[in-house]
């Protein structure tokens, strides 16, 4: 049985659309609306859930080896049909491969957000707070705090509703 307050992050670099398309990358919202569907179908959900859409592949280093089998295409597609010539194929016949991650995680995950929520508040936005100079230098106001600080408490709250941490904004 799964844990009911998993927290879930995906990234998915350059995904390849469908054949429909003519193999094009696939556009943000083709990814988010596939990820969607898949949840639609799905018994269980994460409580929380990121998704990161990159649409540019990761590149294949040029000394990479040849461990692509000879139905991988320039872009990693998958082929009908084999590529003639050798049966294994390195950087210079495949340029890049879609690649994608997901990080799943089950309620053993509060110690850390309670964690960096306790950090952004000691460092960042209790006054005289050391960090709050450097986070104003990286661009972020006092609002955008205040709002890692709610959506971190929420999380807090919604993983262990009985937690000791609160916001002031509550």
């Amino acid at each position: 049985m799964e844990d009911l307050q998993t927290v879930e992050s995906m990234t998915v670099h350059g995904a390849l659309g469908s054949v429909c398309t003519g193999g094009h990358y696939a556009s943000v919202p083709e990814v988010k609306d596939a990820v969607h569907a898949m949840y639609e179908q799905a018994i269980t959900r994460p409580m929380f859930c990121h998704l990161s859409v990159p649409r540019s592949p990761l590149p294949t280093p040029l000394p990479f080896p040849s461990i692509f089998g000879n139905l991988v295409g320039q872009r990693g597609e998958l082929l009908g049909s084999p590529v003639s010539g050798s049966s294994s194929r390195g950087s210079l016949d495949v340029h890049s491969v879609p690649m994608a991650v997901r990080l799943h995680s089950s309620s053993a995950v509060l110690p850390y957000i309670e964690n960096r929520l306790g950090n952004l508040r000691i460092f960042g936005i209790e006054r005289g707070a050391p960090g709050a100079e450097l986070l104003r230098s990286w661009g972020f106001g006092k609002d955008d705090l205040d709002d890692m600080e709610e959506t971190l408490s929420k999380m807090v709250m919604a993983l262990a509703p009985h937690s000791q941490l609160s916001s002031d904004s509550d």
